[in-house]
């Protein structure tokens, strides 16, 4: 019995042997990776991971932010999208994805990860502000006004939001509601001239 316990000790040494050091390479990896995003040098930063990806979330997610960095955009995509299909139910990675989709100017694949993020997520306030302006860009007012009353219901005293749902408000023909926006705007921003403006349509 007990050389059995020690054949079978020993073979479980065997396997978590490489795996911690699988564990450390890739942690002085990252940390090589860290410090040469820290001067820039995105080439780099990239090297490192890639001379050990295996194609993990982690490296992916890593890969996607510095290609992004070197505004190499297409393969930081690729790498985001990557992450985005290992883990579907995360935010992270969406949010990712679209800072080189916008470079690149895929706003339709860009709404549909702010969607995406809802729908897990409700009150996201970064995704239902930038949805809002998607729809503000495409003059569709009152599908924006609906994202951004969302927005100012969670923080009454932010100027972005205010001030794109007062002239979502103003373009829908809600004088008085766009008055009282830019009104509170210019409390945020006194003397702003976008507030201001507004106020002069009116």
């Amino acid at each position: 019995m007990d050389l059995v316990k020690l054949t079978f000790s020993a073979a479980a040494l065997a396997c978590v042997a490489p795996a911690a050091a699988r564990a450390q390479d890739q942690s002085a990896a990252f940390a090589s990776s860290y410090a040469a995003e820290a001067k820039a040098d995105y080439a780099d930063a990239i090297a490192p991971i890639k001379a050990l990806y295996t194609g993990t979330y982690e490296q992916n997610l890593r890969l996607g932010w510095l290609y992004f960095l070197a505004k190499n955009y297409t393969a930081a995509a690729a790498h985001y999208q990557k992450a985005v299909e290992q883990r579907p139910y995360a935010i992270e990675p969406k949010f990712g994805l679209i800072k080189p989709l916008n470079a690149l100017g895929q706003v339709e694949k860009m709404l549909g990860l702010y969607t995406d993020i809802l729908k897990v997520d409700p009150q996201n306030t970064q995704a239902n502000y930038w949805t809002g302006v998607i729809y503000l860009n495409r003059k569709a007012y009152g599908q924006a006004a609906r994202y951004f009353e969302r927005v100012v219901n969670l923080y009454p005293f932010d100027y972005d939001s205010n001030i794109s749902l007062a002239w979502a408000y103003l373009n829908l023909g809600k004088k008085a509601e766009a008055r009282a926006l830019y009104t509170k705007a210019l409390l945020i921003r006194p003397g702003d001239a976008a507030a201001t403006a507004g106020l002069k349509r009116l």
